[in-house]
C-alpha cells in the first residue's frame, strides 16, 4: 500500500533515496543510471569481472580469464572471439563447463548499445560499449569499443579521430594517415594548372601571353576560336617563367585563336 505524504520532504542537499527500481509507469521516480541510459541511448549492464580481448574457448574456458581466477557466476565479456558471432557478455560456470550468455545480454535487443564496466584484469576501470546495431544474435558480430575515453586514430578500416594534413604534407603526397581539406587541395603544388586566353588583334604578329604559372615547364596549345576549333602550329617562345610569346607569320584577326598554357 502506498504511503500518503501531505508535506514536502527536504533532504538538505546531502541525503539521497537509494536502491530505486527502474520505473515502469508515468509518475514514478527514476534513478540516475536510468536517466543517463535513456538520454544516451545506451543499455547499461551490470559490470563484468574481466574483458577478454583474445579468444575464449567458451565450451571449456579454463580457470582464469585475462589473468584473473574466476568464480562461478562471474560475468565476463568475450570481445574478440575467433568466431566473431560469439562475442558478447557471458557467465563463467566452471573451468570445464560451458560458459552461457548472461540473461541480460542473451538477445540481440539486449546487446544493442550494451554498455558495461570492467572490474579487473588488463581492462580494469574501463567501460565497453557494443556498437553493432540491427543484427541477429548468432549471425551478426557484436563489436566492443572503449566508451567514455578518447577515440583512436581513424583508418580505412575503422572510425576514429582524423588529423588534417599541412600544406607541406599535402604537397609531398606521401602521408596516407591524414586528411586533406579543399583549400589544401586547391593549393596543392603538384596539381595540374592551366591558363587560357583568346589572342589576335589584327595587327600584331608577336603576342605575349602572361600565364603567371611561375615556370617555363609549360605546354602551350593554340587552336582556332571558331569553325572546327582545330589546333594550329605557331612559334612558341617561353619568354619568362610567367610569359610565353606566340609568333605568327601573319597577324591574326581579333580573337581569332585561343591559347591554352598548361603546367
Amino acid at each position: 500500500m502506498a504511503q500518503d505524504i501531505q508535506t514536502s520532504l527536504d533532504f538538505g542537499s546531502a541525503r539521497k533515496i537509494l536502491n530505486l527500481p527502474a520505473p515502469t509507469s508515468a509518475g514514478e521516480p527514476a534513478t540516475k543510471a536510468y536517466v543517463d541510459s535513456a538520454v544516451e541511448g545506451l543499455s547499461w549492464k551490470d559490470s563484468a569481472r574481466v574483458y577478454c580481448a583474445t579468444n575464449v574457448a567458451l565450451a571449456s574456458p579454463g580457470a582464469s580469464l585475462d589473468g584473473i581466477a574466476m568464480a562461478v557466476n562471474d560475468r565476463f565479456v568475450a570481445g574478440n572471439q575467433t568466431t566473431t558471432t560469439e562475442n558478447g557478455i557471458y557467465i563463467w560456470n566452471g573451468a570445464a563447463t560451458p560458459a552461457t550468455r548472461a540473461l541480460d545480454a542473451s538477445t540481440s535487443d539486449e546487446l544493442e548499445n550494451a554498455t558495461i564496466s570492467i572490474d579487473e584484469g588488463t581492462s580494469a576501470g574501463t567501460t565497453k560499449r557494443q556498437t553493432l546495431v540491427n543484427f541477429v544474435l548468432g549471425t551478426g558480430s557484436p563489436a566492443w569499443t572503449n566508451f567514455g575515453t578518447a577515440a583512436g586514430a581513424a583508418s580505412e578500416a575503422s572510425a576514429g579521430i582524423a588529423e588534417l594534413a599541412t600544406q607541406a604534407e599535402t604537397d609531398a603526397g606521401t602521408d596516407d594517415l591524414r586528411m586533406v581539406t579543399p583549400l589544401k587541395l586547391k593549393n596543392y603544388s603538384g596539381q595540374a594548372k592551366r591558363y587560357g586566353v583568346a589572342v589576335g588583334d589584327g595587327s600584331s604578329t608577336s603576342i605575349a601571353v602572361t600565364h603567371n604559372l611561375n615556370s617555363r615547364d609549360v605546354v602551350v596549345e593554340v587552336y582556332r576560336n571558331s569553325g572546327n576549333y582545330d589546333t594550329v602550329m605557331v612559334e612558341v617562345r617561353r619568354t619568362s617563367v610567367n610569359i610565353v610569346t606566340l609568333v605568327f607569320d601573319t597577324a591574326p584577326a581579333a580573337s581569332a585563336y585561343y591559347c591554352v598554357v598548361k603546367y
